[in-house]
């Protein structure tokens, strides 16, 4: 079943064209990894989704549901929540009190709830220990997970994931990439997913859609594109052998 259905979407900046007659669709369950180099537009489709940004022209449909016009705050309600490329936490906030932020704007839920929701994500994540921390002195890693628990505690249906392993050392991503995939495996959410770091997106996505000068380049499952002549090209250049 398609949860998330992106139709001809098109996004200009004066006379950029950042997004071009852009297609494709999240099904229900599915991590689905959208990559492309920098300035691909990966993040404007985020923008674009979360009504940060409006379209030009094309649609964008979740769970049946045209949220073009839907007002910004209403569209953690429907049950969209993302991250940043650039993590946005409280800083003068407890981990935890990060955490109930995204419990309470949500709306998903009894007020009653909203301290087990923030409890439980933070133990999904591994940061019941750090609960109590004031945000400003986390680790980076830490900070990322914390702002990963906030939109798990919002209910979400779907993710969006904006570049969750950026600056993280082998042995964060590792973690983190467990995490993703718990997510989606013990929370059912779906779960888009903006990544560089190529190898990790093909280990755990279901597929992938590949972005270039903000154009549908590619579209399947990690082992098609991992080969596609396309792809290639735009990651590594002409071949002039």
């Amino acid at each position: 079943m398609k949860l998330l259905e992106v139709k001809a979407l098109c996004k200009n900046f004066g006379g950029l064209k950042a997004i071009k007659d852009l297609t494709f669709h999240l099904n229900g369950g599915e991590i689905l990894g959208l990559i492309g180099p920098n300035g691909a537009g990966k993040s404007t489709v985020l923008n674009l989704i979360t009504n940060t940004l409006k379209p030009d022209s094309g649609f964008i449909l979740f769970d049946g549901q045209d949220i073009r016009n839907v007002p910004r705050h209403r569209i953690v309600e429907l049950g969209i929540a993302r991250t940043f490329q650039l993590v946005r936490i409280f800083p003068s906030l407890t981990a935890l009190e990060n955490v109930l932020v995204g419990a309470i704007y949500s709306k998903r839920g009894r007020r009653k709830q909203f301290l087990n929701q923030a409890l439980e994500c933070l133990e999904i994540l591994n940061l019941a220990e750090i609960k109590d921390t004031v945000s400003v002195h986390l680790t980076h890693s830490d900070r990322r997970l914390v702002e990963t628990a906030s939109a798990l505690a919002s209910q979400p249906t779907l993710a969006l994931l904006d570049e969750p392993l950026a600056g993280l050392n082998p042995t964060e991503v590792e973690k983190i990439l467990k995490i993703i995939k718990e997510i989606r495996d013990r929370r059912g959410i779906s779960i888009l997913w903006i990544e560089h770091k190529i190898d990790a997106v093909f280990n755990i996505c279901d597929r992938v859609v590949v972005l270039e000068y903000g154009l549908k380049i590619a579209d399947g499952k990690p082992e098609e594109i991992a080969k596609d002549l396309k792809v290639i090209k735009a990651y590594l250049g002409e071949s002039h052998a």
